[in-house]
């Protein structure tokens, strides 16, 4: 339903359409759109957008902060939905109920971006 494929960007990789309305790194491999939301550990129903670059994890992060100026961030590695990850490395920044988790889950891993738009509980 949400995931509209919409041609090729080069080197074999496809665009995938954002509709979370977050911003999209620009140097993506390879992205997905979920198709339908779900419901994340808060009760809170979310459309997630997911992306990986082989840029270097710093970059992403700062582009991030950048593109976010009003996000809370916090560590990765203190948070629960996450640490099934041993060797994790990455930040969570935080807009209101959105958020954005830029990471890598080993040092040969690529970078992965994951972009949450959640609705608030009622």
């Amino acid at each position: 339903m949400l995931a509209l494929l919409l041609g090729a960007t080069g080197a074999g990789a496809q665009q995938v359409s954002n509709l979370t309305g977050l911003p999209s790194y620009p140097n993506i491999n390879s992205a997905f759109m979920d198709g339908v939301v779900r419901t994340d550990a808060l009760g809170r129903w979310c459309a997630h957008f997911s992306a990986s670059t082989g840029d270097p994890l710093e970059r992403v992060e700062s582009w991030y902060r950048k593109a976010l100026l009003k996000a809370s961030e916090t560590n990765l590695e203190h948070d629960s939905t996450y640490a099934k990850y041993v060797s994790l490395n990455g930040i969570k920044l935080n807009l209101g109920v959105d958020y954005v988790a830029v990471y890598k889950i080993s040092s040969q891993a690529p970078t992965t971006i994951d972009l949450y738009r959640c609705a608030p509980v009622k």
